[in-house]
């Protein structure tokens, strides 16, 4: 091998020689900056939570003296005493809670319903009707029919007699017998101007007592009885 080659050879190995040293060299040294910095950067990892626990307690703030508004330091008695809401509701043991309290007398809630409630309607006008009612006229020798009967409505004569007909069949369905229909204008005990519709005769008062009972569960609460003297 000639000079020059040799020498060239030796560089070759020479050069190789110091990149392995160099290469040797910065992996120790990587590795000791591994060490070094590896568990601080884990403290740092974990950090938040330990260092949120450890916290210390912050310290209560001190009071500071009561001032004025200029500036001056409150009076003694100020400062010595508790403080009070004065807006805050102060009853003492025994005392009376407030109560709602009503508008005074004649004053009007405008927020209310002030309407007045309707009237109540005025029930139909009864036709006079007495407790005995006479038919026929007394006479001598003549023996009088007495029974009961029980008056179911009164319709009024401008209503016509058809008007006192329905009511009177109506209550033949319902299952009521003996009905029938009466003007009083024709007789000159009863008050005139109106159809009664009764029914009856009933031989006794008991007996026109039950049936009127009857006839207010069917719907006629109305019904009462009457005693009828016929001649």
């Amino acid at each position: 091998m000639s000079t020059r080659r040799r020498r060239r050879h030796q560089a070759a190995e020479a050069k190789a020689r110091r990149q392995k040293k160099l290469a040797i060299g910065g992996a120790v040294l990587l590795a000791v900056v591994l060490v070094v910095q590896l568990p601080r950067t884990l403290n740092m990892l974990n950090g938040g939570e330990s260092d949120t626990s450890a916290a210390p307690a912050s310290a209560v703030p001190t009071p500071t003296p009561a001032r004025s508004a200029n500036g001056l330091r409150a009076p003694r008695f100020v400062r010595s005493g508790p403080r009070v809401d004065p807006f805050a509701g102060r009853i003492a043991d025994g005392e009376p809670a407030p109560v709602a309290v009503g508008p005074p007398p004649g004053r009007v809630d405008p927020f209310a319903d002030n309407t007045p409630a309707p009237a109540a309607p005025k029930p139909a006008a009864q036709p006079y009707v007495p407790k005995t009612i006479v038919l026929g006229t007394p006479r001598a020798g003549r023996v009088p029919t007495v029974g009961y009967i029980v008056i179911l409505a009164s319709v009024p004569e401008a209503n016509g007699r058809r008007a006192a007909d329905q009511i009177a069949n109506r209550a033949a369905n319902k299952g009521i017998d003996g009905v029938g229909v009466i003007q009083s204008s024709t007789r000159k005990t009863l008050r005139a101007g109106y159809y009664a519709v009764y029914v009856g005769l009933f031989k006794s008062q008991e007996a026109a007592a039950n049936a009127a009972r009857g006839m207010h569960a069917r719907g006629y609460g109305d019904a009462y009885t009457r005693t009828l003297v016929r001649f």
